[in-house]
């Protein structure tokens, strides 16, 4: 357990490892050892919105519209999002505590923030679409399918609480590994139905929150891949050994995420589809993305994985560039409030030009 201000003198905050070196000092932010890292803090600060700006009046109608089995594919992603978001934004501080560089402590700090507001982006969601609200989030810790997903997400947060001195370079990289997840594929089932909603007009206010909650995914995302390739590439973090003798354990980890999205797939569209989605194409998707998040860790990546991108359409609503239609007809989530233009470069080097 670290202290809350380390008193010593002469600490090169520049020469600390990103954990378990010296306990946190100062909070400085004149140097760094990993700058990249403060420039995703910084980016994160300059893309904060907020779900109200959001109008989603004719969500409300639109939802009234649909069939019963859209509504449950609909109401199924929202409740399993608030779950993810729950445990992520408590996650978080999990893996800080044994943070000994200031510039991923300021990265992580505003990264949990932002999973806290996306729980309430859900939550507004929920109570603009919704009679009662109450219901919803009553289902969601009896939902089967959802908690034994939840299961799966919080075990190594739960793990690296608990762990002991000999095993803590070990869960430390493998609780890495699972947020990276997280971020990477977890919540992208859910995230390209309400996409295929609003390519068919319904449902539209949402997919634009949605919009803005994976444009901060991708953010969170090249955090983990940063902090991971610098475990990896640094011998002085001394990690090196630690990642090798794991990497079977990374592969294993992606490889289950990947089914049960593809499980998750399956339970939703189980007594329909949506016009431009389905079963099929949700696995093709998700094995993709795997590929391409692996492959941005040099993971091994199964074979049998999808090459390419089965929803060519996706990519107007994961580039966040990009606008799907005139201003005057819904809200536009491409604006620049407070934010700033995706550099391609990290956007590359993150597997995010999906």
């Amino acid at each position: 357990m670290q202290t809350i201000l380390n008193k010593k003198i002469g600490i090169d905050p520049t020469k600390q490892p990103l954990f378990l070196g010296e306990d946190l000092s100062l909070q400085r932010y004149d140097k760094f050892r990993y700058p990249e890292l403060f420039e995703l803090f910084d980016k994160q600060l300059q893309m904060f919105w907020r779900p109200e700006e959001i109008e989603l009046t004719k969500d409300r109608a639109d939802f009234q519209t649909l069939s019963d089995h859209e509504k449950f594919i609909f109401t199924s992603n929202l409740k399993y999002q608030t779950m993810m978001d729950s445990v992520i934004a408590r996650g978080i501080s999990t893996i800080t505590e044994y943070t000994s560089n200031l510039e991923f402590e300021a990265a992580s700090k505003v990264w949990q923030m932002f999973e806290v507001l996306h729980s309430y982006a859900y939550t507004y969601i929920i109570k603009n679409v919704y009679s009662d609200p109450d219901i919803i989030f009553n289902e969601v810790l009896q939902d089967e399918e959802i908690m034994k997903r939840a299961d799966t997400v919080a075990k190594d947060y739960d793990l690296l609480k608990h762990c002991n001195e000999k095993d803590i370079k070990s869960q430390i990289y493998l609780t890495l590994i699972s947020v990276n997840i997280l971020e990477a594929i977890r919540f992208y089932v859910s995230f390209a139905c309400s996409f295929a909603f609003a390519e068919n007009k319904k449902m539209m206010g949402n997919a634009d929150i949605i919009k803005l909650i994976q444009r901060d995914e991708n953010l969170h995302l090249q955090i983990t891949q940063n902090v991971l390739r610098a475990l990896k590439e640094n011998e002085s973090e001394g990690f090196q050994e630690t990642i090798k003798a794991n990497e079977e354990k990374a592969v294993a980890m992606f490889v289950e995420a990947v089914n049960e999205e593809k499980a998750w797939a399956k339970h939703l569209f189980k007594d329909g589809a949506i016009l431009g989605l389905n079963e099929e194409l949700l696995s093709q998707y998700i094995e993709y993305l795997a590929r391409v998040r692996m492959k941005a860790l040099d993971l091994p990546v199964p074979e049998h994985f999808a090459q390419k991108n089965p929803l060519g359409w996706i990519r107007s609503w994961t580039n966040s560039n990009e606008v799907q239609v005139a201003p005057q007809e819904h809200e536009i989530t491409s604006y620049k409030k407070n934010s700033v233009t995706n550099d391609v470069a990290s956007m590359e080097f993150a597997g995010l030009e999906l």
